[in-house]
């Protein structure tokens, strides 16, 4: 095991006499007191960890097999309910995708998890229009303007559901200002 992950451990060990505690969100766990001027555990710099430890009055070298086991449990809960409560699908704004030898306006729609691991994704080509109020680049009336496809955009969201069902609760955040939500 790592020095890293033998802190964390001794820091779950800790949380019942008060010199660690679970942050605000549950995911993790932090000192109570800043330890080296942080409330996190730096996971960066093994030597800045050590020391936060130290700080902190951990003792790393009590760590014992079942403390190992109840912070792995915790943790194989903690990472799967974070995975899923706190997944989402980011609906991107519109932007240039190369499709072939051409530009094409598409939104993307992202399926993440609690994590920011990317579950899934497919793009939705912008729908064309044409504004005749819109002054264009050489300041005439008339331009060729690009919304996003509601339609499509909710088909794949749908979709994702469908074939996601463990992210069917995920919330959308729509990055589109013009997308109805």
């Amino acid at each position: 095991m790592d020095k890293i992950t033998t802190i964390r451990v001794a820091m779950f060990a800790a949380i019942p006499s008060g010199l660690t505690k679970f942050s605000r969100n549950g995911y993790s766990i932090v000192f109570t007191n800043p330890a080296c001027g942080r409330h996190d555990l730096s996971d960066q710099r093994e030597d800045f960890a050590l020391a936060q430890a130290r700080a902190a009055g951990l003792d790393l070298d009590a760590v014992t097999p079942e403390q190992v086991a109840a912070y792995q449990a915790w943790f194989d809960r903690m990472y799967r309910a974070r995975e899923i409560d706190q997944a989402r699908i980011r609906v991107t704004r519109i932007y240039a995708a190369e499709h072939g030898h051409e530009l094409v306006p598409v939104n993307r729609i992202e399926l993440l998890d609690g994590w920011g691991n990317t579950v899934a994704w497919k793009t939705v080509d912008a729908e064309e229009y044409y504004d005749s109020e819109a002054v264009n680049r050489i300041g005439g009336k008339g331009v060729f303007c690009h919304r996003p496809d509601a339609a499509g955009i909710e088909r794949v969201i749908a979709a994702l559901r469908e074939r996601h069902p463990q992210f069917s609760g995920a919330r959308v955040q729509d990055n589109n200002e013009s997308h109805p939500r």
